[in-house]
């Protein structure tokens, strides 16, 4: 898995970019060093890009990678960019509100964006 990671200091935002193939742990592990970039920065707000993502585990793991991130992301608002696997995507995210993470799904980058930076 490859991730790239950019902070808008005009719109305060932290963009990921995330792409290839993850595991559960790739995941977990993603999500640390993206906290941990933001909030160097003092940012909670994240828009990541998972279109160019597959992952490499089962809908059944995916109860454990969110009790897993949760802890690190309970502070953030998260605006996802989603491509054409609306089940994974959509299946997590119903997972992540259940933990009462502040995250939503969108499949265009502008309305991601105008999500965010409204949070």
């Amino acid at each position: 898995m490859i991730i790239s990671i950019s902070y808008d200091s005009t719109e305060l935002y932290t963009l990921v970019k995330l792409r290839g193939n993850a595991s559960s742990q790739d995941i977990v592990d993603a999500y640390t060093n993206i906290v941990n970039y933001a909030n160097k920065r003092d940012c909670k707000k994240l828009l990541v890009d998972v279109t160019e993502l597959e992952f490499a585990y089962s809908a059944s793991e995916l109860v454990n990678v969110v009790e897993r991130i949760q802890p690190l992301l309970h502070d953030f608002k998260i605006a996802r960019l989603i491509g054409l696997d609306g089940y994974f995507n959509n299946l997590l995210l119903q997972k992540a509100h259940r933990k009462n993470l502040t995250t939503e799904n969108f499949e265009c980058f502008k309305e991601a964006k105008t999500w965010l930076i409204a949070a």
